[in-house]
């Protein structure tokens, strides 16, 4: 009896440990630094006085939310069953979510007709999207 409390004991303490350890983890996705790309990131992404909005990221998790929450509940099943480290699983999901955003980015570019559509298109243009898609990266920090 004594050795089953033990090993309950055990491996509560593994699963406690592996929660703190993914609890400390922050995955960034986007734009990683700063620079001319970033700025226009941000400018497709919120828009600014002359340029509407499109958004790239918040649009691609929004539309991709049933996928995304997949891939975090994988990572944390196997972080959880010792298949994996909190830091590894936060890694797979950085990069899974940086290629959800380059996959929006690729099924939404359009090559605007005209100066007019080049205005007013609500999608990511094609003459920038592919300097921001190929800039999409992450960062995990903790």
């Amino acid at each position: 009896m004594a050795d089953d409390v033990n090993a309950i004991l055990t491996e509560f303490e593994r699963l406690k440990q592996a929660c703190q350890e993914m609890a400390g983890k922050k995955i960034t996705v986007g734009i990683i630094g700063g620079g001319e790309t970033a700025k226009i990131a941000h400018i497709h992404e919120y828009g600014d006085g002359k340029m509407p909005e499109r958004s790239f990221l918040r649009a691609s998790f929004d539309a991709d939310q049933a996928e995304l929450s997949n891939i975090v509940t994988g990572q944390v099943t196997k972080v959880l069953s010792g298949q994996t480290s909190a830091g590894a699983a936060a890694n797979a999901i950085g990069a899974q979510a940086a290629q959800l955003v380059q996959n929006y980015i690729d099924s939404n570019r359009v090559t605007p007709s005209s100066d007019f559509s080049k205005k007013t298109q609500h999608t990511t243009l094609y003459e920038t999207g592919t300097h921001i898609r190929d800039r999409i990266a992450f960062k995990v920090e903790g």
